[in-house]
Formats: C-alpha cells, structure tokens, sequence
C-alpha cells in the first residue's frame, strides 16, 4: 500500500515538473511525509526541494521542523539545528505558539547531541516557558521528562535543581566511576 502511495506521488511529482510549482509543492510534501512515516529518512529529506517552493510561515515552520527531525534522526545533528533555527525564526515570525515549542525542542536536542549544554538548557527553557504559557500539559510533561532520559544517553549523571519559572537547570557531573 505504501508503495502504491509513493508510485502516485513520484507520478504526481514528474506530471508538476512541467511548471506547475503547486503541484510539485503538494507531491515533495506527500513524498517526504511517506518517506519520514516509513522511517526512510534520507529520501525523506528530499523535503528540501520544496523550500523554495514555500509561501507561507506556517508551512515554512512546519517544512523546516520536518526536515531537521530527519536530519536528528540521521545523527547529523548541526543540520538538524540549523533547520531547528529556521524553524523557530518562522515561527516567531508568525508567532505560533505550537510551533515554536517545538522547533525549540528539535534546537535544544540538537544541542544536546552537539555538546552545546548552556543552549541546549536555554531552548528546553524556552519550549516548556511556552507550553506553561499555553497552558499545554503534554507539552510541559514531555519537556519536564527530558532530565531522566538524558541520564540514559550519557556515561554522567544529571542532577535536577529546580530553577526560575519551574524550569529544570541541567547541572552535568562527570562521575568517577571504573568500568
């Protein structure tokens, strides 16, 4: 069935070449949305195509989130952020709450990956600043869960100290431990 789906598309695709920008735009999305469904990341990234092919914020929002979700999931994580910074300069841009809490959390992952601890903590703060303000519980629980799953992904510990607005100052300890 899926591959049924992305025979109609890349048919879609070849027919919007002819210069109908719509409808490529319309077959790069439906194609990236499959490959990314499917966990095929790097075709998935063939998102980038459409870029400029965007005319909206939001679609810019949400195009740029997607493609650096793919490139996190890639492990090429400084194209993952800076698609993750794009993504939050279009969403500030048109000041969509939704949208920049979670293009603040793809930056602040990114960072993570990075080693860039300070931004990844600024952007975590930021994210779960505009869930309390939406008033947004999924949103603010899954932030506040990122401390204990970090101190799987890491040979230190994480301690927790609560900090302005209930936010969660990530102190890094490396512990002295032998193998």
């Amino acid at each position: 069935m899926i591959c049924k789906a992305l025979d109609h598309h890349q048919k879609d695709l070849e027919f919007a070449k002819h210069k109908l920008p719509d409808a490529m735009s319309r077959a790069l999305d439906n194609i990236g949305r499959v490959y990314a469904q499917i966990g095929q990341f790097s075709q998935a990234i063939d998102w980038e195509k459409k870029i400029p092919l965007v005319r909206g914020g939001l679609e810019k929002t949400w195009l740029f989130h997607e493609i650096g979700w793919c490139y996190l999931e890639l492990n090429r994580h400084e194209e993952a952020r800076d698609c993750g910074v794009r993504s939050v300069a279009a969403a500030d841009e048109i000041a969509d709450e939704k949208w920049q809490i979670n293009a603040n959390v793809l930056v602040a992952q990114s960072e993570l990956k990075l080693g860039n601890f300070e931004s990844c903590v600024s952007h975590f703060e930021r994210a779960l600043t505009l869930a309390q303000l939406q008033e947004d519980d999924s949103a603010m629980n899954v932030i506040q869960k990122v401390p204990s799953l970090l101190s799987y992904s890491f040979p230190f510990a994480i301690f927790i100290v609560p900090f302005k607005f209930n936010f969660l100052l990530l102190t890094f300890i490396f512990l002295l431990s032998g193998p």
